[in-house]
Parts: structure tokens; C-alpha cells; sequence
């Protein structure tokens, strides 16, 4: 993986696992009535992970494509 996958893939789950952590922490009666400034932190890490997660696979596919149509010879692409 690539160093913008791996800090994607890090804070998605870094956050998933935060989130859960402190829902079992305050508990599921406690998240409904009030909405804090530490669940919008958490929320925002995961929302910020999901973002660099899909955009650094994005940059990494489009690379491949290059590079695997730069490798095809320019006859093989004409009819």
C-alpha cells in the first residue's frame, strides 16, 4: 500500500474504532441526547480517513492505467 492509502486506511479505522470506544463509554442513551464536541472530533477523523482513504486509491489506480498503457505498443492500440 501506498504511504496515502496506509494514513487513509489508518484514521478510517483509527475512528471506527475511537467512535465505537466511546459510544460503549457514555453509552447509547447518552450519544442520542446530546451530540458533544469529542463525537464531532471522532466523526471528523473518520470522515477525514474515508476521504484520503478513496482519494489516495483513486490517485493509485489512475497511475496503474498510465503505466499499463504507456507498456502497450502504439500498433496494438490502432485498428
Amino acid at each position: 500500500m501506498k504511504k496515502g492509502t496506509t494514513i487513509g486506511f489508518s484514521l478510517f479505522i483509527g475512528g471506527l474504532i475511537l467512535l465505537i470506544i466511546y459510544d460503549l463509554y457514555l453509552g447509547f442513551e447518552e450519544i442520542i441526547k446530546s451530540m458533544d464536541l469529542i463525537m464531532g472530533i471522532l466523526g471528523g477523523i473518520t470522515i477525514l480517513g474515508l476521504i484520503i482513504l478513496v482519494v489516495s486509491i483513486v490517485i493509485e489506480q489512475q497511475k496503474n492505467k498510465k503505466e499499463t498503457l504507456e507498456k502497450i505498443r502504439k500498433e496494438d492500440l490502432e485498428p
